[in-house]
């Protein structure tokens, strides 16, 4: 690991410049990302024993609080005192996204131990489109704040240089004097640019060639068409970039080699949930994903839960091991894996959403307004599907059958989130919409062949 240099770090005391000294919550996330410097290092048996620790308290305070966990633990015929090692999880039943759904707030602790507050609930669809509610804690930001900031030096970013990020959850254009948080709270940071991913492309371009960063966060379908637009022009990536970070979906090897032949720089992935924080970064040295088994257990599983072996591919299960409010434990994630040789992973499987084309030509991320769907109907599973320039579809599964005019006003959601021009249509069923034969489920499917 490379340590920033004293000269960027950031100092909380007025007068005091060297050697820094951080206070508050800076204090607190400095003191952790120095204490995982260390163990990164410990052996695999000392790090599975610092795991059981964490996880029989964990255990133990979801049983008293979450009656639908202290269920689970009684159905696995395990006493809770035996949970003291990542092992002798497999006898607790693991659990899936329409598990939650179904124990809505049920699923939760009631009581929240006062240090690890506040709390508060994101509702994602993840990776099979079936949206679900989880309750996060301050204890859990800390540790995704961590983590980021071990993503950053391992891979010897230099804070003080300018970054660019392209997400969807960025409404507008953006420019900000510093990098934000967590970085900005450690360090002394360059400036920072914001590009909501529903900008065209082409526009998106521009503006990241005129700002010059030299770190740039994206998503891999985004950059994917950056590469397309570069291999068309003959133009090379802005000799600015010397870092680009891929979050949300899966990086391709063919993408990988694509963007080293024409800009000569390679990939920088990690692999996160919104339900669980960050769950393994790639090393820079041998390609592998390595797991943040400080804060998460990851097993892969095949399809009759037992664990994989070494070059198998299985379905991603985690338990998170520091959310006092939702009992993460044994959670089916709804990805697909390669195992290496745990606690590594050797290649990530899951999702790999389409762009967006309009009918004018432009390209851009899809966004489908979930947030938006409760408003109108309990819909449990989605699926939009581009079939042509003029046919769309939303498939979507619901307990119940829904009314004309709900459908209606789904499609209405969809359409407007997209800026899609053309009427949606509806199609209801009430039973699980497919994943494909490799696994995965996509909630954005384009039919429509790449330019």
């Amino acid at each position: 690991m490379t340590i920033t240099p004293q000269s960027t770090r950031k100092s909380g005391i007025d007068g005091i410049v060297w050697p820094p000294v951080l206070v508050g919550d800076g204090a607190v996330l400095s003191a952790l990302v120095a204490r995982l410097e260390e163990t990164q290092w410990l052996a695999p048996a000392a790090l599975e024993d610092a795991q059981g620790q964490q996880l029989v308290r964990l255990a133990a305070h979801h049983a008293r609080h979450s009656p639908s966990f202290a269920a689970r633990v009684k159905a696995s015929g395990v006493g809770l005192s035996s949970l003291d090692h990542p092992g002798r999880l497999r006898s607790v039943e693991p659990i899936g996204r329409r598990h939650l759904q179904a124990l809505g707030d049920g699923f939760f602790s009631k009581v929240v131990p006062e240090g690890h507050l506040p709390s508060g609930e994101t509702t994602t669809s993840g990776s099979t489109g079936e949206p679900v509610r989880v309750r996060r804690t301050a204890m859990s930001r800390l540790f995704w704040a961590a983590f980021s900031v071990r993503d950053h030096l391992w891979h010897a970013r230099d804070f003080a240089g300018r970054m660019t990020s392209i997400r969807p959850t960025i409404p507008a254009y953006v420019e900000a004097d510093n990098g934000g948080f967590p970085v900005a709270d450690l360090f002394r940071t360059g400036k920072a640019q914001g590009l909501p991913s529903d900008l065209d492309i082409d526009k998106q371009l521009a503006l990241i060639d005129r700002f010059q960063p030299e770190t740039l966060l994206i998503f891999p379908t985004n950059l994917q068409a950056f590469v397309s637009a570069w291999e068309k022009s003959g133009a090379m990536a802005p000799g600015s970039i010397k870092h680009i970070r891929t979050v949300g979906e899966t990086v391709s090897a063919g993408l990988r080699e694509r963007l080293a032949k024409i800009s000569g720089l390679g990939i920088e992935d990690s692999y996160s949930s919104q339900e669980l924080g960050v769950i393994a970064i790639e090393c820079l040295v041998s390609g592998l994903y390595h797991v943040m088994s400080e804060s998460v257990i990851v097993e892969i599983l095949d399809d009759g839960n037992r664990p994989c072996r070494e070059w198998e591919v299985g379905r991603v299960v985690v338990t998170e091991l520091q959310n006092f409010a939702s009992p993460l434990v044994r959670y089916d994630i709804g990805d697909y894996a390669e195992v290496r040789s745990l606690p590594t992973l050797r290649r990530i499987l899951g999702r790999e959403r389409n762009l967006l084309v309009k009918p004018d030509g432009t390209r851009h991320w899809p966004l489908v307004g979930l947030h938006r769907f409760d408003d109108v109907a309990p819909v449990l599973q989605y699926q939009v599907i581009r079939h042509s320039l003029q046919d769309m579809e939303i498939k979507i599964v619901t307990t119940n059958e829904i009314s004309s005019s709900q459908e209606r006003a789904l499609a209405a959601i969809v359409q407007h989130a997209l800026g899609y021009p053309s009427a949606i249509r509806v199609t209801q069923s009430r039973t699980r919409l497919p994943h494909s034969t490799g696994g995965k489920f996509e909630e954005f499917v384009s039919e429509l062949r790449p330019p």
